[in-house]
């Protein structure tokens, strides 16, 4: 099986090679602002957007209006008209299936993310990577590359600057398994419960800095606006959040690596975070927890190491439904940790309950056998596992 893997590297330029870069990144910016803006008003004007062939077409007349544009690799350039092209797909394919995917957005320059892509004309050393139109810059390779090399991508996070290069790694096929299989419930006060008893805790990441977080930004609130030293506070601030999201990040990976070793699939559920994020008293944690990002990346470990990956519907009633008679209650409350069967008198945490139904609707599902669906009709409900679904496409793209 052939997937696309990134491989992340921090790079070290010099001066010269750093304003370079950053003359790079401000022109991919510049650009898919004035794209976006010449498709809105062309919007208004006509009622129809220009798509990728437009775009591109219309990079030569931007250089001659923007003479710094010709600064940067042409093909950087190209890739930017194709990427709004996809963002502007995305949204209009989406929005008949009413998913929450947004229209494009203008970039800022206040957020230090910028970032280019370069599809040919790179090389890789070992000790360098060759950027055109920058030459040589020293990068700090702490793991081989595998497979083969593709294109690369320079980003910006903050004062760091980092190079990925996607390679095309071919998968040895393995069979999949099903003799191990998982429901996982997640929640707040633990990170997750798995049906086999097994509790996660939880990693209380913006706990840990929100006091020095709290402090820098009054630091930066009381900095005149336009200053370098509000320039230089701002960020202090954005080292802080980086921190945090590193911090949660490894966290997030180093337990799906663990699940991925351990079991032979998994049966999670279809969470609508971004609603739930709506709950102001509870978004904070929300966010802190990161359950959109962990699926993710249990969804695509699972796929490279040929384990099952199964999605129950969100309507599922789970947490109301007795794991052992099937009996389900009308309604359960939040502070109510211990599930309490009406019917047979079976008590149980509420979370290993959850986990418990929904590892049996899933396998139920994905393999055929009889099950009440997410409608509580009594019928057969098959669903592929999100591993067969994904393995039927020839590429997939893990940025």
């Amino acid at each position: 099986m052939i997937v696309n893997k990134g491989f992340k590297y921090k790079i070290k330029p010099t001066e010269n090679q750093l304003k370079n870069i950053l003359q790079q990144g401000g022109n991919s910016r510049f650009l898919w602002n004035k794209l976006l803006e010449i498709n809105m008003n062309k919007y208004k004007e006509e009622g129809k957007f220009n798509f990728s062939y437009s775009m591109v077409m219309d990079i030569p007349r931007l250089k001659e209006e923007f003479p710094f544009l010709k600064e940067s690799f042409s093909q950087s350039l190209q890739t930017v008209g194709r990427q709004l092209n996809t963002a502007l797909c995305n949204f209009l394919k989406e929005r008949k299936t009413n998913k929450n995917i947004g229209f494009p957005v203008f970039k800022s320059k206040s957020k230090e993310n910028d970032s280019f892509h370069c599809p040919q004309k790179w090389g890789l050393y070992k000790n360098c990577v060759q950027i055109p139109k920058i030459g040589k810059v020293q990068w700090i390779k702490h793991r081989p590359l595998q497979g083969k090399p593709k294109s690369i991508t320079i980003s910006q996070d903050g004062n760091d600057w980092y190079c990925s290069v996607l390679c095309e790694v071919n998968i040895k096929d393995k069979e999949l398994k099903k003799d191990n299989i998982v429901g996982i419930d997640v929640g707040l006060k633990d990170f997750a419960i798995l049906s086999d008893g097994t509790s996660i805790n939880r990693e209380r990441v913006i706990k840990k800095y929100e006091d020095k977080l709290a402090r820098e930004q009054r630091k930066l609130s009381r900095k005149a606006k336009g200053s370098k030293n509000r320039d230089k506070q701002r960020r202090v601030v954005r080292e802080v959040h980086k921190k945090i999201k590193n911090e949660r990040l490894d966290f997030l990976h180093q337990t799906a690596n663990r699940m991925i070793i351990k079991y032979d699939g998994f049966c999670v559920e279809d969470l609508a975070v971004k609603n739930m994020m709506r709950n102001h008293k509870l978004s904070k944690n929300i966010a802190d927890v990161s359950w959109g990002e962990f699926y993710r990346q249990l969804e695509y470990k699972s796929l490279w190491n040929f384990k099952h990956y199964i999605e129950i519907g969100r309507f599922y009633p789970s947490t109301k439904k007795c794991s052992k008679c099937g009996f389900i209650k009308d309604s359960i409350s939040l502070d109510e940790r211990v599930f309490i069967c009406n019917d047979c008198g079976f008590e149980i945490s509420r979370d290993l309950n959850a986990s418990i139904n929904i590892k049996d609707i899933g396998i139920e599902n994905t393999f055929g056998q009889k099950g009440i669906n997410a409608s509580g009709d009594d019928k057969v409900h098959a669903q592929k596992s999100r591993w067969s679904s994904m393995k039927e496409e020839k590429e997939l793209h893990i940025n």
